[in-house]
């Protein structure tokens, strides 16, 4: 364990020289002096431990990305061995490896798109622009290049490159940067918010698609080139369709001739319950991107898999796309591993079980806290939403619910839509019931806090 002074110091340095995505450092040491950036030591399964050798569950600071928990032993050693091995090798001007070879097979049989042909990638922003220039390419060479558009949902999250941030359906995300990337259109979602009866949720889902499909006549059907979609959106809350909207968004782009892309960066990887979060509607994709759970977080990596159909066009003549460390053989044992342990352990069915009973547990905190007016939960991946409109200083509230949890030793994920306060709970698929007991009761103690 760290002492204090050292840790105090490697705080000041942290804040010094380098860059925390969403942390206010000035009014967090306004709030708690001395308090931040939280130190993390080490982790191990679930749970990550601090300098201060405090230990808490890991609900949501791995962004989604740590399927198997953390610390795998498998892991490091296929790492290690691949390192001694080949660490690197860019796939160019005809070379390839073993490695990517075996990763892209076994791939194949198990994500939802036909006759996959995979392209390997750093992260799920990079995957999400390189598959929209994907669809365009595919377009232009069968003779229709003003396709060039690409609709995707309000309140839907892509990336944070400048096309993908344009692609995102979340103002916070995007403004602030000087011109976005044209033609990227936002339809409405099918996600009425709440706790509401399947009658409304009919009306929402229908509406949304009568929407899409005014959007796509208005604008012109031979400009648009894809639609983009997450099978479950995030920001916001957990927003789960229902199997008739995202089947009827695969009948729309099948009536017009635009490519669906299923966007698995989040849902991909067992964190739904199924394999894929696509799964859950029996849709496939034309293109599909993934990151995050493919290597479990263990190294950084994505993926797009191209169905046969789109990829006919680039027979003759490849895609002009460059990437240093695509398929990169490190990445490729990480991603091996992780896939060994999620089919030895059947983490996926774990998930799937544990839904039932993180849902009871969100629902009986929804009778303790009167501010929770939402809950939302498939699989290990859940949210509460909570009114907080009657607060003076709704930021404030944020850092204090963050700050109450990790004190209760959780790591959760809070974000702020104007007068909604969210708190997203996914854990790494190995939790068990207690695991997930005492997270929420943690989660309880600091909305109480509110």
């Amino acid at each position: 364990m760290q002492t204090k002074p050292v840790e105090s110091s490697k705080r000041a340095t942290a804040k010094k020289y380098v860059r925390h995505f969403l942390a206010d450092f000035a009014a967090l040491e306004r709030d708690y002096p001395g308090g931040y950036p939280k130190m993390i030591a080490s982790a191990e399964g679930a749970y990550v431990i601090d300098a201060d050798g405090r230990r808490l569950l890991d609900a949501g600071s791995h962004l989604g990305a740590c399927q198997v928990g953390h610390g795998r032993a498998e892991i490091a050693s296929r790492i290690a061995e691949q390192v001694l091995k080949l660490e690197f090798i860019a796939l160019d001007a005809g070379l390839s490896h073993v490695y990517v070879a075996e990763l892209a097979e076994r791939l194949a049989p198990l994500v939802a798109c036909d006759e996959p042909i995979f392209s390997f990638t750093n992260s799920g922003s990079e995957s999400n622009e390189l598959a929209f220039k994907i669809a365009r390419t595919y377009h232009a060479r069968r003779g229709e290049p003003a396709r060039t558009k690409v609709i995707s949902r309000i309140g839907s999250y892509h990336g944070s490159t400048i096309a993908t941030s344009a692609a995102t359906g979340v103002l916070a995300f995007k403004s602030g940067f000087g011109p976005l990337a044209a033609d990227f259109l936002h339809a409405p979602a099918p996600y009425p918010g709440g706790n509401v009866d399947n009658k409304d949720r009919d009306t929402w889902w229908r509406a949304a698609l009568a929407d899409t499909e005014a959007l796509i006549e208005r604008e012109d059907p031979k400009t648009i080139a894809a639609i983009i979609a997450e099978p479950i959106a995030i920001p916001q809350a957990v927003k789960i369709p229902t199997l008739e909207y995202f089947t009827g968004l695969r009948k729309l782009c099948d009536r017009y001739g635009l490519l669906l892309i299923v966007d698995e960066v989040v849902c991909g990887f067992g964190r739904t319950g199924k394999m894929f979060g696509a799964e859950h509607f029996g849709v496939r994709g034309d293109i599909v991107s993934y990151a995050k759970g493919l290597t479990s977080g263990y190294v950084p990596m994505g993926a797009v898999a191209v169905s046969g159909r789109v990829n006919e066009v680039f027979k003759e003549v490849p895609l002009l796309h460059l990437n240093t460390y695509a398929g990169h053989p490190v990445a490729c044992a990480a991603a091996m591993a992780a896939l060994d342990i999620m089919e030895k352990e059947r983490l996926v069915e774990n998930a799937a079980a544990m839904e039932p009973i993180l849902r009871t547990e969100l629902e009986r905190i929804q009778q303790s806290v009167p501010r929770i007016r939402e809950i939302s939960v498939i699989g290990l991946l859940s949210s509460i939403v909570c009114d907080i409109s009657d607060l003076p200083n709704p930021d404030a509230a944020l850092r204090k619910a963050r700050k109450e949890a990790y004190d209760q030793g959780l790591l959760v994920r809070f974000g702020r839509d104007g007068n909604n306060l969210s708190a997203h709970f996914y854990p790494p698929l190995l939790v068990g019931n207690k695991d997930i007991e005492d997270g929420v009761r943690s989660l309880e103690a600091a909305l109480r806090t509110l």
